[in-house]
């Protein structure tokens, strides 16, 4: 099968096996298949990675004729890049939460919740592929009323609130996307992204202020979309499975979502046009990150629970996330990648973790890590192995990560700020990791032995997974490396 036909596969393969999972018969089934798809889906895109590396991008256009805009794609190095990311954690989540989700289920909203995973699915993959406009804001629409769809299987009053919430900030995001749509359209007379991207230069030489806006509503509707952070704060610390399940998918996958948007259109379709000519954006952007990144290192001094901790670690990520965009060096570039990978990987780990801890002894505080060293060793071992990356040990993610951020940011100008943002932020990391270490070698008299049950397997299977997957790359850290090269390469 040729690399093109794969692509098709990978479109399609979710939203097929969604269609299934409604004639399956059993619980047991229909997860089984859930999994075995979403794991080919994960191998498929393994299948087609080297092409990618070669070609840095491949794509299928049909001149836009009606029938074929669901068939146009187009998968670049960046894309597959986060997909990996992205699928790889949906995987997680779906072997972690399992249990707990189905026992609030019967047969048939078990069918229903796995279909809505699966096409929540189909739709993170078409908005990775969309090669135009319309097909975007489609699948935009998909993924959102799929996540809606999950929220509603909560008994929880607080959090259908919170969600409805968050459907409100979709619906100003949808009208910002439709005016930029209907403004393209207007514009170009094309939905495509090659050919809005080829004609974009000479549009924004005669008509600036139109492009500023459709910047300034195309940036709107990202972050009211795709950073929703503040609005599960709240419930971050929360032992409903669905709340857990829905904080993943707001700080984990809506940001690397936004983040890939952000990338897409200011490199491909804003650089070097009115924002980032006429105006200097870069020290905002990077007094921007060095505020975040002071702001979320103060607070993981602080903390004592593992669920805040990791979200300021996904806060701090982000930080110099931005401040990787803003500089757009190679070396920044490169801290981007790993900065991204840590995010998705150490910081994932971190959380479900904590879920299990908040799930078995009522709490995610350091302190009562003990509790799980003295009740089953190898649940506490991965966490153990993580510290290394925690407290950025040489060859580790952040290591390489504060290594070509620091380089970056060697330059007589505001960027040598961030270098104190590095120690800063490298202080409270090398903090959290003290405290946990003291927690697991603090003496107790007394310890409660929480009840076993079938679901810890499922516990720590996930842990073993995600730190086997967190040291491939320091075995594989040449590799690694030379990805991060090419990731930074094709952005420039």
């Amino acid at each position: 099968m040729g690399v093109v036909s794969n692509i098709y596969l990978i479109i399609f393969l979710p939203l097929v096996a969604s269609l299934v999972c409604q004639a399956l018969p059993q619980k047991r089934i229909i997860f089984w298949f859930a999994f075995t798809s979403s794991v080919f889906l994960f191998f498929l895109l393994l299948k087609i990675f080297p092409d990618i590396l070669i070609y840095e991008k491949i794509e299928n256009d049909f001149e836009l004729a009606p029938l074929s805009l669901a068939l146009e794609f187009k998968l670049d190095l960046s894309g597959i890049i986060f997909l990996l990311l992205l699928v790889f954690l949906k995987i997680v989540i779906l072997v972690f939460y399992r249990s707990d989700i189905e026992r609030s289920l019967n047969i048939k909203n078990d069918r229903i919740f796995y279909s809505v995973f699966l096409l929540h699915l189909f739709a993170l993959v078409g908005i990775f592929t969309s090669n135009n406009f319309l097909n975007l804001l489609l699948f935009f629409e998909i993924y959102a009323f799929s996540f809606f769809a999950i929220t509603s299987i909560s008994n929880d009053v607080k959090l259908l609130k919170i969600s409805f919430r968050y459907f409100c900030f979709n619906c100003v995001s949808s009208l910002l996307f439709l005016f930029c749509f209907f403004a393209v359209y207007l514009i170009f007379g094309e939905v495509n992204f090659n050919q809005i991207s080829e004609n974009f230069s000479f549009i924004a030489a005669n008509n600036s202020w139109l492009t500023a806006i459709i910047f300034l509503f195309l940036a709107a509707a990202v972050l009211i979309r795709f950073f929703p952070l503040w609005l599960y704060f709240d419930k971050i610390k929360s032992a409903n499975p669905i709340a857990n399940f829905l904080v993943i998918d707001s700080l984990f996958i809506k940001t690397l979502i936004g983040i890939f948007l952000i990338l897409k259109f200011v490199y491909f379709f804003f650089h070097g046009h009115l924002f980032f000519v006429g105006f200097d954006f870069k020290p905002l952007l990077i007094f921007l990150a060095i505020l975040l990144i002071f702001y979320s290192s103060i607070r993981l001094y602080h903390q004592k629970h593992l669920k805040l901790i990791c979200l300021y670690f996904c806060l701090n990520n982000l930080g110099f996330i931005i401040a990787a965009i803003a500089l757009r060096t190679l070396e920044s570039l490169q801290a981007m990648f790993f900065y991204l990978l840590n995010f998705a990987l150490v910081n994932l780990f971190i959380f479900i973790f904590a879920t299990f801890l908040k799930r078995y002894f009522s709490t995610s505080s350091i302190g009562k890590l003990w509790l799980v060293a003295k009740d089953n060793f190898l649940l506490t071992l991965p966490l153990k192995l993580s510290l290394f990356f925690v407290a950025s040990f040489p060859m580790t993610i952040m290591f390489f990560a504060n290594w070509y951020m620091a380089y970056a940011s060697f330059k007589l100008g505001f960027e040598a700020f961030l270098l104190a943002a590095l120690v800063i932020s490298n202080f409270s990391y090398a903090a959290v990791a003290i405290k946990i270490v003291n927690s697991f070698f603090a003496k107790q008299e007394y310890c409660k032995q929480p009840a076993k049950d079938d679901r810890q397997l499922l516990y720590l299977l996930s842990f073993w997974f995600v730190i086997s997957a967190i040291y491939s790359t320091v075995f594989l850290s040449g590799a690694t490396n030379n990805l991060a090269i090419r990731f930074a390469s094709y952005l420039l």
